[in-house]
């Protein structure tokens, strides 16, 4: 079946997990009737994505607002700014820059957050915020390239923004982690059904999400300098 719906994808997960929506296990926190499916096929969709993204897929990408960077050098051992809300992954790493000038040219170097007192036109990003190093020089504009967290679910979403010949991944990501739930009939038989229904969801994803057919390459450790 295709899952063309956001009601479509709903039944599927209420297969999946084997509970139907009147199931009076969903409701007796308060919650309404599907909303539970709702919470677990974002929390899937966002699985989803970052697999996805793992595997080698470019969407949802987006560049932000031009950066104003609080703080000093002096006082705060380099410049921040606040991550975009949406914000799930830079589009970039070591030794491609996820921050662009307005024409983009990359800028800077990715180091990880433990290389902060480094030098330079570096940056890096710890927890909700992305920070430059000291004497960092930055352009104005500058922007974050960003992959973006797919919106809460609901039933009122429009569009889905997912692969349609992929979104049996984001019902079966959304099992998976619902299995623990007390609610959830059948115990390790139908968790390691919904163990199987991942593992095939994943399999059929991963050519979609590997747009081209060139090898997956490893990266050699980025390095600041030539000597031992």
């Amino acid at each position: 079946m295709e899952l063309s719906t956001v009601e479509k994808c709903k039944d599927a997960w209420y297969r999946l997990v084997g509970v139907a929506s009147d199931d009076p296990g969903l409701t007796e926190q308060g919650d309404l009737t599907d909303d539970v499916a709702y919470q677990y096929l974002t929390l899937g969709c966002r699985n989803a994505q970052r697999w996805m993204l793992k595997m080698g897929y470019g969407g949802w990408r987006k560049r932000s607002s031009a950066l104003v960077f609080t703080g000093s050098d002096a006082t705060d051992g380099g410049r921040k700014i606040t991550l975009p809300s949406d914000f799930l992954r830079a589009y970039g790493n070591r030794r491609e820059s996820a921050l662009r000038k307005a024409d983009g040219t990359r800028w800077a170097s990715e180091v990880s957050p433990e290389d902060d007192h480094i030098r330079g036109d570096y940056y890096y990003v710890r927890g909700t915020e992305l920070w430059i190093t000291r004497e960092a020089q930055p352009p104005s504009p500058l922007y974050l390239d960003y992959h973006y967290t797919h919106p809460l679910w609901s039933a009122s979403l429009s569009p889905i923004d997912f692969p349609i010949d992929a979104r049996w991944l984001i019902v079966a990501e959304g099992a998976d982690a619902a299995k623990d739930e007390s609610w959830l009939p059948g115990g390790v038989e139908w968790e390691q059904k919904i163990a199987r229904r991942l593992a095939r969801a994943r399999e059929e994803a991963r050519d979609i999400a590997r747009a081209t057919k060139s090898p997956r390459k490893a990266r050699a450790p980025q390095r600041f300098g030539n000597r031992w």
